[in-house]
């Protein structure tokens, strides 16, 4: 999801394959485990968390979904890059 999907997210949610989520993992990219600003390149860290809470939790797969609010990167080397394929804008922040 991106700033130009705002209003959007409820068809965009439905477009999930499976009906009956029970949990969802949400990041923004930013500050990743020490890694620092990754944007969407992070969205490895809520597939990685929801695959342990499948593993170790006993939640079926088919019932999670992981998330990434791709709302740019401060990243100078991700905005530079031109294989990025997150918003390559600086980061969207809040008032």
């Amino acid at each position: 999801f991106g700033e130009e999907d705002r209003g959007q997210m409820a068809p965009m949610v439905y477009n999930w394959p499976h009906k009956d989520v029970h949990v969802i993992v949400v990041t923004d990219g930013s500050r990743i485990l020490g890694l620092g600003d990754l944007g969407a390149n992070g969205m490895g860290i809520p597939i990685g968390k929801l695959s342990l809470y499948c593993a170790a939790g006993g939640i079926a797969p088919h019932r999670v979904l992981p998330v990434v609010l791709d709302v740019g990167t401060d990243n100078q080397e991700l905005l530079t890059d031109p294989f990025y394929l997150g918003v390559q804008k600086k980061r969207l922040r809040g008032p």
